[in-house]
C-alpha cells in the first residue's frame, strides 16, 4: 500500500518504490547479456581448455621452477612464480580466443562444427559469422596491447602472422606438411610466450629454453595430427587434406604411434637425466601408441587425443627434474665433523 502525502505518492515501510521497478529489469537484463556473452567467447575455446591451455601453462611453470635450465633465474621462488600464473593463463586464453573466433568464422568451418562439433557459437546460433569478424576488429588490438604490457609484444605478432596464414590464407587446408608446420610454430609461439611471463620481467630465457621449445616443435609436428584422426569425417567434408586422410588410416596411426614412442625417450635423453626419468614418458608414450594402434572407433581415438595431452604433460615436468634442488633446497647440517 502506499500513503498519499504532501500531493505525492509515498510508499509505505516495506514497500518497493514503483520508480525501482523499471531499473531493475534493465539492470537484470543487462546482467543476463554479460554472462551469456562471456560464455559465448569461451564456447570458442572451451575444447582447448584441457588439452591446450592447461599443458602450455604446465610448460611454462615447469620451465621457470626449473631457473638456471632455462633462464638467467639462479634461485627461483616458488611463490613470486605460481603468482605469475593468472597473468599467463590470461594471456593464452585471450590469444587462443583470437584464434578460435578467426578460425571458427569461416563457412568451412562452420559445415564442419555442425557435423562435428555443433554446440560451438556459431552453429548453434550464439553468434553470427559477421559479428565474430565484427569482434574481431575490436579484440586484435586489445591482446596486441596486452602483449606489449607483458613484454611479449614480438612472439605476439609472430602469432598473429602464424594465426593469419593458417586461418586467413588457408594454410589449415593446404597440404598436411604446411598445416603440421604452421600447427607446431603456433604452438611454439604460445610456449614462448607463457615461458617468457612465467619467468618474469627482470630475467631473460637461455638458448636452452629455445633448444627445449624446439624440441616441443617438433613433438607436435609430428605428433599433433592425432587430433585430426577424430575429426576426420567433418575434416573431409570441408576438403581437408589432413594426415588421416591423406596418408589413410593405418598409416596415419603408425605415422603417430613410432614418434611417440621415440620422443619419449629423446626428451629425456636431451636433459641427460637418468633412467628413473624415463618411466612416464616411456609409459604414457606406449600407451598413447598401443590405444592408437588398436582402440579404432570414434569415442576411443577422443580418449587417445586426451591421453595423448597427458602424455605431453610428462615431457613438459622434465626440466624440472634436473635442477629440482634449486627449488626444493636441501639443508646441510653440521653434527661433530660429519655432514648430513
Amino acid at each position: 500500500m502506499a500513503l498519499l502525502h504532501a500531493s505525492k505518492l509515498i510508499p509505505a515501510p516495506g514497500s518497493t518504490p514503483t520508480s525501482a521497478i523499471p531499473l531493475r529489469r534493465p539492470l537484470k537484463a543487462y546482467k543476463t547479456h554479460v554472462t551469456q556473452f562471456l560464455r559465448t567467447l569461451y564456447l570458442f575455446t572451451a575444447n582447448d581448455i584441457l588439452t591446450f591451455i592447461f599443458p602450455t601453462t604446465l610448460f611454462s611453470l615447469c620451465g621457470a621452477l626449473s631457473g638456471p635450465v632455462l633462464s638467467t633465474n639462479a634461485s627461483p621462488s616458488v611463490l613470486p612464480i605460481v603468482l605469475r600464473i593468472p597473468g599467463a593463463v590470461c594471456v593464452l586464453w585471450i590469444n587462443l580466443l583470437i584464434f578460435t573466433m578467426s578460425n571458427q568464422r569461416h563457412p568451412a568451418a562452420i559445415r564442419e562444427d555442425q557435423l562435428d562439433k555443433p554446440y560451438r557459437p556459431i552453429p548453434s546460433g550464439r553468434i553470427s559469422s559477421g559479428a565474430t569478424q565484427n569482434l574481431l576488429l575490436i579484440l586484435v588490438p586489445i591482446v596486441a596491447g596486452c602483449g606489449w604490457y607483458m613484454g611479449v609484444w614480438q612472439e605476439t605478432l609472430m602469432l598473429f602472422t602464424a594465426q593469419w596464414m593458417y586461418n586467413d590464407l588457408r594454410g589449415s587446408d593446404a597440404h598436411f606438411l604446411v598445416r603440421n608446420l604452421l600447427n607446431s610454430i603456433g604452438y611454439g609461439l604460445y610456449s614462448a610466450i607463457a615461458l617468457r611471463i612465467m619467468i618474469g620481467a627482470e630475467y631473460v630465457l637461455k638458448i636452452e629454453a629455445y633448444e627445449w621449445i624446439g624440441m616441443i616443435m617438433l613433438v607436435m609436428f609430428f605428433t599433433q595430427y592425432i587430433c585430426d584422426i577424430k575429426d576426420i569425417e567433418g575434416d573431409r567434408s570441408t576438403g581437408r587434406k589432413t594426415v588421416p586422410i591423406v596418408l589413410g588410416d593405418q598409416v596415419c596411426r603408425w605415422a603417430i604411434a613410432i614418434p611417440v614412442v621415440g620422443f619419449s625417450v629423446a626428451c629425456p635423453t636431451s636433459f641427460h637425466l637418468g633412467v628413473s626419468s624415463y618411466i612416464a614418458t616411456v609409459g604414457f608414450g606406449f600407451l598413447v601408441a598401443l590405444r592408437t594402434l588398436v582402440s579404432r572407433h570414434p569415442e576411443a581415438d577422443k580418449s587417445t587425443w586426451k591421453l595423448w595431452a597427458l602424455w605431453t604433460c610428462s615431457l613438459f615436468v622434465l626440466p624440472l627434474t634436473v635442477g629440482k634442488e634449486v627449488y626444493l633446497p636441501i639443508p646441510v647440517v653440521k653434527v661433530e665433523g660429519v655432514v648430513a
